[in-house]
């Protein structure tokens, strides 16, 4: 089984098309966003793959989505798990 990933991005106060920009990068890097909760985004890595080989393609897809579209500023919180993301409404 391999790793699953969750993140959870404010893109704070940048402007809309900027932002509009970032998804596109961020779907093209084969990241789902859920919606479910907003800002969030999810994708799997194949077995095999480390944590911290699935953390630097993280930090990569975020790093090269937020300067295509030019983002001043974001905060995130990462989470990587074999099991599945449990997601839905309470």
């Amino acid at each position: 089984m391999g790793l699953n990933a969750l993140i959870s991005i404010d893109l704070k106060n940048n402007d809309i098309e900027k932002c509009e920009i970032f998804i596109e990068e961020m779907i093209n890097k084969e990241w789902s966003l859920m919606e479910e909760v907003s800002n969030t985004w999810v994708t799997s890595f194949n077995e095999g793959v480390t944590r911290e080989k699935a953390l630097a393609v993280i930090q990569n897809d975020i790093q090269e989505s937020k300067m295509k579209s030019q983002l001043e500023k974001i905060s995130l919180a990462v989470q990587l798990a074999e099991e599945d993301i449990v997601f839905g409404e309470f």
